[in-house]
């Protein structure tokens, strides 16, 4: 009688390790399947690495042509410029615009070569501004051309061929009145 009950427990304890082989394949072919995918995943990254490897280059050579502009230690230097009330160009009916800015200068020296020049800024500032429509200053985009064309001629009206003593121009008012 007890060889029976060894013979009943022996194909018990058998069953469990039929199963036990099931999941160990199943977990081979799980790291299986991840490990292809990281070796597709890396061959991908490869390939379009070095589709993309030739772009990033020239624009590091056309980084290197253009002179880098050094980090001033401190605080920003601004200069406010009065306010500018002009009529825009759309006949008699045109509204009014009135713009309040600063400029941002790249150092004291800019700051007092800027305040030396300001008569032939404010001309050149007022001609831009009055040459402008009320749709074309509507929109953010006509306001970000507008800073940079203020920009440009603040610099041409201060002589600045090489250097740019106008680093940027910051509005801090621009409000379009209807007449």
């Amino acid at each position: 009688m007890a060889e029976k009950k060894e013979d009943t427990k022996a194909p018990v304890a058998a069953a469990p390790a039929a199963g036990g082989n099931k999941k160990l394949i199943i977990i081979v072919i799980v790291l299986l399947v991840v490990l292809l995918a990281a070796i597709g995943g890396l061959a991908a990254y490869l390939i379009l690495g070095q589709s993309h490897a030739p772009a990033a280059a020239s624009a590091e050579h056309s980084q290197e042509a253009e002179p880098k502009k050094e980090k001033k230690e401190g605080p920003p230097i601004f200069e406010k410029l009065d306010s500018f009330v002009v009529n825009l160009t759309g006949g008699p009916t045109a509204p009014m615009l009135q713009v309040e800015m600063q400029a941002e200068l790249a150092d004291e020296e800019a700051k007092n070569n800027f305040k030396a020049y300001m008569p032939k800024i404010r001309s050149a500032v007022i001609l831009l501004l009055s040459s402008k429509t009320e749709e074309e200053l509507a929109t953010p985009d006509g306001k970000v051309k507008l800073r940079a064309q203020i920009k440009r001629i603040m610099n041409e009206a201060m002589d600045a061929a090489e250097t740019e003593p106008v680093e940027g121009v910051l509005f801090t008012s621009f409000i379009i009145q209807q007449q």
